[in-house]
Order: structure tokens, then sequence, then C-alpha cells
């Protein structure tokens, strides 16, 4: 079996308003709109897939992601203010 490593997917920051057009079952991960990763705002949800398969609701134009990123882009994002909430300061 294959090993399946985060760097080997790419990563798509979708508005919540295209939700309806994510195809769940072509090839898109999470498998679920209940396990989608949301920022905090709710407004966008991060996809993933396989690098080497683009699922057809991509690749035929009809969900438009607000951007393609690496698995290191997204990370990055996600730590920020607008996808995590800072974490409370001890005293």
């Amino acid at each position: 079996m294959a090993h399946t490593y985060p760097q080997d997917f790419k990563y798509a920051i979708i508005n919540s308003s295209d939700l309806s057009k994510v195809e769940f079952d072509d090839g898109i991960y999470p498998t679920s709109p209940k396990d989608l990763r949301y920022s905090l705002d709710g407004l966008q949800f991060v996809i993933k897939w396989d690098e080497h398969h683009t699922p057809h609701c991509i690749e035929d134009g009809d969900l438009v992601p607000v951007s393609i990123l690496s698995w290191a882009d997204c990370h990055t994002l996600i730590q920020t203010p607008a996808w995590t909430e800072p974490l409370p300061i001890r005293e």
C-alpha cells in the first residue's frame, strides 16, 4: 500500500456559498460537508484532493476556488487569525 502524505494533495479555499457545487464523491476530502474546516467567520472552507486527480467540478469550472494551495501554504493560512482562535495568554 502506498503512503499518502499531506504534500500529495492540492488544497483549495472555497466560498461557503459554493458548498452545493462540491462533488464529495469525486475524490474530495473530507468526504462529507459536516467534516469541513471553516474559517472562523464561516465564509470559507478547505477541501483537498489527490494532486493526480482534479475533481470534475473544479476541472469543468462549476466550482471555482478562491485559491488553490500547496500543503505548506494551506498550513500557513489556517494558522492565521482568520482561521484559528488565538491561544489565551496565561499570566
